[in-house]
């Protein structure tokens, strides 16, 4: 086991019995100007990712950059505002 100090536990966001996924979780974490990339091994389902980000957008206000990787290995999401 493990214990976070306060500075680490004031970003995480856990993972509930809700509609919280792990994509959800981390794009809540992000900070202005960061991205995060996902590779369709941790994305399996019909629909593309861009589901969540968008509802995620909507709610909270903010803005993503968001589209598929050059090479085709996967998504990336920029938190721009």
């Amino acid at each position: 086991m493990k214990i976070l100090e306060e500075e680490e536990a004031k970003n995480l966001i856990p993972l509930t019995k809700g509609r919280e996924t792990m994509l959800s979780a981390k794009l809540k974490q992000l900070k202005v100007g960061q991205a995060l990339v996902v590779t369709p091994k941790d994305w399996k389902t019909k629909s593309s990712p861009y589901r969540v980000a968008n509802n995620i957008a909507k709610r909270h206000g903010w803005q993503f950059e968001q589209g598929r990787m050059p090479d085709g290995s996967g998504w990336v999401f920029k938190r721009v505002l």
